[in-house]
């Protein structure tokens, strides 16, 4: 399994919230019907008059990302929407392998 793990920053909890409502209807909506997807987090903490954000994504393969993000699979993937709540982003992904889960019971 791959995780892809993105970061940005909101300007305060308010536009965190509006990432949030894109996140959970644009980027989900599209993910949930993808093949290899296998599920995603969003996290958000409050650093230094900002939101730092993180999204946690989960694949069954590099080929499963790529169905989502086209050829460049280690660069960002923002649409217009989400952009206009960030106060900025890093536009590289990082790509880990899953070497240890523990599932909820």
């Amino acid at each position: 399994m791959i995780a892809r793990i993105w970061q940005a920053r909101t300007r305060g909890p308010e536009d965190a919230e509006r990432y949030r409502e894109v996140f959970t209807t644009e980027v989900l909506g599209h993910l949930r019907g993808l093949e290899g997807f296998r599920g995603a987090y969003l996290l958000a903490r409050e650093h230094d008059e900002a939101m730092e954000i993180r999204t946690l994504t989960l694949f069954d393969s590099l080929d499963a990302v790529r169905r989502f993000t086209g050829p460049d699979h280690e660069r960002e993937r923002v649409t217009p929407a989400a952009r206009a709540t960030l106060l900025d982003s890093d536009p590289a992904i990082r790509h880990y392998d899953v070497t240890a889960t523990l599932p909820p019971t």
